[in-house]
């Protein structure tokens, strides 16, 4: 018999509703992610609980079950689908299919640099993903590997739908306000412009920079130098960060990261298939 959850944590037997936890996959400013069973049939999900604290607040109690609303709304290969959106009492939570291969950061983390044709095989997948969601209406925001889960096979899904906003959902932001991880913004987004679809392929040129070279960009600075080097400097050539990347490759991976939206591929596919070409002789 499950025990009843902690005031505040969740252990390994704890019960959420109709799901067991098993472990503690990760933690975040909002909530903490768990590896959960469903009791009823034994399903395995990722169960993001938002914090208690928050789970008081409309605005991020709103703006969670827009999330839960946005990726129940998809059916694609290459987005994490949405198993429930629950509350009980003050826990409140989404469960999502659950990816045994972990998250693309912790490959990356793991492997440090991947090989250069799984980089665009995995940039492909996203950019499939991101590809539907903008067929939608909707704009992601924060594309990054901690938000790329893959299955056991390597294979990538869009995961995390929170800051993600399109013409049928409320705004749950005000006017230039700043949401997103600041490795992956695109300039007119830190300008506290609208983001849109191009803003998505810039977050995933960052994104394949980073499958390439082991980090983004602009890593190992402070906030204020990260941004200023995204609205302002030219990003690195992925060859000074690693010998074996061609110079058509190198050109293609810094198509997404023009400062100017206009001058980026037009779509994420676009962007993906351009890699595919230049990974061919990799």
């Amino acid at each position: 018999m499950a025990r009843a959850p902690d005031a505040s944590t969740f252990s390994d037997g704890d019960a959420i509703g109709a799901y067991v936890v098993r472990a503690k996959l990760g933690e975040g400013a909002t909530g903490a992610v768990y590896q959960a069973t469903r009791e009823a049939d034994g399903l395995e999900v990722a169960l993001k609980v938002l914090k208690r604290a928050l789970s008081a607040d409309a605005t991020y109690l709103a703006r969670f079950r827009r999330e839960a609303r946005i990726a129940a709304a998809f059916h694609h290969r290459h987005l994490v689908p949405v198993v429930e959106f629950g509350q009980v009492g003050s826990v409140v939570f989404i469960a999502s299919e659950f990816r045994d291969g972990g998250s693309l950061a912790e490959l990356i983390a793991a492997e440090e640099r991947l090989p250069l044709r799984s980089c665009c095989q995995l940039a492909g997948e996203v950019a499939a993903g991101l590809s539907a969601l903008h067929a939608g209406g909707i704009v992601h925001r924060d594309v990054k590997p901690s938000n790329v889960m893959l299955d056991r096979s390597r294979t990538a899904s869009l995961t995390d739908f929170g800051l993600a906003r399109g013409h049928a959902y409320t705004v749950l932001t005000t006017p230039g306000q700043v949401l997103g991880t600041l490795d992956y913004l695109a300039p007119e987004v830190i300008r506290g412009r609208e983001a849109t679809p191009e803003s998505d392929v810039y977050s995933l040129g960052c994104l394949v920079f980073e499958c390439v070279t082991g980090s983004p960009p602009f890593a190992d600075r402070g906030i204020f130098e990260v941004a200023i080097a995204h609205l302002d400097e030219e990003p690195p050539d992925p060859r000074d960060r690693r010998d074996a990347v061609s110079a058509e490759l190198a050109w293609t991976i810094l198509r997404a990261l023009e400062k100017s939206p206009e001058q980026r591929p037009p779509t994420a596919l676009a962007y993906s298939h351009l890699l595919s070409v230049a990974s061919r002789n990799a």
